[in-house]
């Protein structure tokens, strides 16, 4: 079912409220790993036996270096945890936003009298090869 532009309206509000209430929050990603110690007389040796852990590593960019922190369970942990969450949670709800204002973009009518003024600002701005370019393709 199609949804109004007021309703969609109602919907960005709502979205925009609850981003407004976001906590503490970081971008990365939380691994879990088990591990063996590499000596032979130790049980994680067996083929069948997980490895010692499970030990957590934080990972996120930093200027375009990879960062890891090394975690134990506990406070930390899982005041981690809450953070990242709450960022994945945090995209989501933009992802959500922009959807909402594309359908809303899609529903407001086109006030003419401004797109013609646009245009002749644009006519203005725009060289001429470009000008022809932008004729031809809004002619299509």
């Amino acid at each position: 079912m199609a949804e109004t532009l007021e309703e969609l309206e109602t919907k960005r509000t709502a979205l925009l409220r609850a981003l407004s209430g976001t906590g503490d929050m970081r971008q990365g990603s939380i691994s879990e790993s088990y591990r063996s110690c590499g000596k032979r007389t130790c049980g994680c040796a067996h083929p069948k036996h997980p490895g010692h852990g499970p030990f957590y590593a934080f990972t996120r960019k930093v200027n375009g270096k990879t960062q890891t922190i090394q975690l134990r369970p506990g406070p930390a942990l899982s005041k981690l945890l809450r953070e990242v969450e709450t960022y994945h949670a945090f995209r989501r709800a933009i992802e959500d936003l922009v959807e909402v204002n594309e359908a809303i973009c899609r529903l407001r009518p086109v006030d003419e009298q401004a797109e013609s003024s646009e245009r002749h600002a644009l006519k203005k701005k725009l060289p001429r090869s470009s000008r022809r370019r932008w004729r031809a393709r809004s002619s299509r």
